[in-house]
């Protein structure tokens, strides 16, 4: 500080004789000079908002964690026959009691705790624990009791599978034959005339994705050089006036073809192409999507949700001693709402990844898998494999609980099932993955033009019971009922943009490594990530938390195990309305 007013100050007495001397107040004006002082001399402004965008925006550290709800309906009764294994007979949820008992035949379904997440039966008959210690089925490791049904993992698409062999099953009886690479399958519905037109109508099993004005290239099951020397054809219209029908019919033209190409019930698939003039890079691609895990089964931790229940009720009854197996009373639980918290232990950094498209990733997946160490399910028919895979276009919802295709020895899941044996009874599960590992996801079709990514059918696995241990009715031994599930769980890390850039090669220096190149318009196509925290105008975007260096996404996953022919859409049931609630 610095007085800037040059000042003296004389007593009075000095001034003159009779002066007296007397208290004076002056006013001091004060002068700060603050100053940044750094190392080298060097002064900064830290903004620390700035500073925590640019540590968000720089991080590639994700830990994943998600809230899981378990909905399962609890659907197939059946019975462990005369003498059966104690520990499955014992423990049912039982049906009929006062005829089994009579049969010595108990039927009924097995507990909600051998589907559950987490199972909480380490004291019932059957365990090996301080209570039962002898007669058991498996000693029962508490710490393991997440590990029993089911494990989770965190994977990412790596690759694209051409050469999948698909299958779908027509109402005639025959069926669609294809590989993932082909495109997507179709079969003629003819005639159809639709606004005074003649048209040739496609029926696909799956969403097709086709605009009107573009065009496909067509492919007959039974080979086909084309029509006049061409494979490709304008797409007229889509539907046929039934409801959602546009999603999976389109249409073109007849103009008068000759010949049984195009006859009723003729099977082939098609590819989209966007521009007639460029279609060698117009032309989607076709494929399923392949997974590597990246974590390991024992970093996965998993705990209730606190409080949290799913908005399904518990289903419980109480078994009087008069009426079970082995003459005790207790409670049995066919189904459940409990909630559940999953996270890693492991940092995943996806800075060490490329996605199928050999593009920095925008989504990591939470993939569970059935691992049924108890038995009850993945006895395997063919091969080694208990679980059975298959697409979303396989439910065969209307015609009652048949996967119509899963009988083949090819749509075995790559997971390999193992088996152990206790007083002569075989009990099979499946293995546990382990980073690394590979394993099947959705089927899906890309666009190099659109740069855009599209699913075409969810990838499922399907469980059915151990026959030799428990028996239900079965329409077909070589494909029994069962239970399938979803394993992939999406978690959005980031979001591409809604548009597409583009830009001469020559100029662009700001272009990203990922960038199409196209030899017909000579110039780079992309499209941009967005940034964390930023949302475009129709919402999308991410906005996790960040803390330390690290990305914190959570997601809610709604893990369904379903039984057969209980949900789906057909699109040929439900006309449009003829009338209205006013009529």
């Amino acid at each position: 500080m610095s007085n800037r007013i040059d000042t003296l100050i004389v007593l009075g007495s000095k001034r003159y004789a009779t002066a007296s001397d007397t208290d004076l107040v002056l006013q001091v004006p004060l002068e700060g000079n603050p100053k940044e002082i750094d190392e080298f001399d060097r002064n900064i402004r830290v903004d620390l908002s700035q500073v925590f965008d640019d540590e968000r925006q720089g991080s590639s550290i994700f830990r994943l964690t998600s809230n899981i709800d378990f909905i399962f309906n609890n659907s197939y009764p059946g019975t462990t026959g005369i003498n059966g294994y104690f520990p499955f007979t014992n423990n049912l949820y039982y049906v009929n009691s006062e005829l089994s008992l009579g049969t010595q035949s108990w039927s009924g379904f097995p507990q909600y705790f051998e589907f559950d997440l987490m199972r909480n039966d380490n004291d019932t008959s059957g365990c090996a624990t301080s209570n039962t210690p002898t007669s058991t089925h498996i000693n029962f490791v508490n710490k393991s009791a997440t590990t029993y049904n089911w494990t989770e993992y965190v994977s990412y698409p790596f690759d694209n599978d051409y050469n999948k062999d698909m299958q779908y099953d027509l109402t005639s009886g025959s069926s669609l034959n294809w590989k993932s690479g082909n495109g997507l399958p179709f079969h003629i519905n003819n005639p159809f005339v639709y606004n005074g037109r003649d048209l040739i109508s496609f029926i696909c099993p799956v969403e097709h994705g086709l605009n009107e004005g573009e065009f496909v290239e067509i492919e007959f099951d039974f080979g086909w050089t084309g029509y006049n020397g061409s494979k490709i054809f304008q797409i007229d219209s889509l539907g046929n006036n039934a409801y959602k029908s546009e999603q999976y019919i389109f249409n073109i033209v007849n103009y008068s073809f000759t010949g049984n190409t195009f006859t009723n019930g003729s099977k082939g698939t098609f590819k989209r192409i966007i521009d007639i003039n460029n279609s060698a890079e117009t032309m989607s691609k076709y494929y399923v999507r392949k997974h590597k895990i990246i974590t390991n089964f024992d970093e996965a931790i998993l705990t209730k949700s606190g409080f949290e229940n799913n908005g399904f009720r518990l289903v419980r009854q109480y078994e009087y001693s008069s009426l079970t197996p082995d003459n005790m009373a207790r409670i049995t639980t066919k189904e459940g709402n409990q909630g559940y918290n999953l996270t890693f232990s492991k940092d995943i950094d996806i800075s060490l990844y490329r996605d199928n498209w050999n593009r920095p990733l925008s989504e990591l997946f939470i993939t569970i898998v059935n691992r049924g160490y108890y038995g009850w399910m993945n006895k395997p028919i063919f091969g080694n494999r208990g679980l059975r895979e298959g697409y979303g276009y396989n439910l065969n919802y209307f015609i009652p609980t048949y996967w119509s295709f899963l009988n083949s020895p090819l749509n075995l899941s790559s997971i390999q099932t193992n088996s152990y044996i206790i007083n002569n009874y075989t009990f099979y599960y499946n293995n546990i993955l382990k980073s690394g590992d590979t394993i099947n996801g959705d089927y899906c079709e890309f666009n190099e033009f659109e740069q855009y990514e599209r699913i075409i059918s969810k990838y499922y696995h399907k469980l059915h019971y151990n026959d030799s241990l428990f028996h239900i009715d079965a329409k077909d031994l070589n494909n029994p009922d069962g239970y399938y599930y979803q394993p992939h769980h999406s978690i959005l890390l980031k979001v591409y943009s809604d548009y597409i850039e583009d830009g001469d090669i020559k100029n662009i220096d700001y272009a990203p490594n990922y960038a199409f190149y196209s030899e017909y318009s000579k110039k780079l196509i992309w499209r941009d990530l967005y940034t964390y925290g930023y949302k475009d105008t129709n919402g999308n975007g991410v906005n996790y938390p960040f803390l330390n260096g690290t990305h914190y996404p959570n997601s809610k996953i709604i893990f369904r195990l379903i039984p057969e022919g209980n949900v789906g859409t057909d699109i040929n049931t439900i006309a449009d309305p003829i009338t209205d609630d006013c009529e």
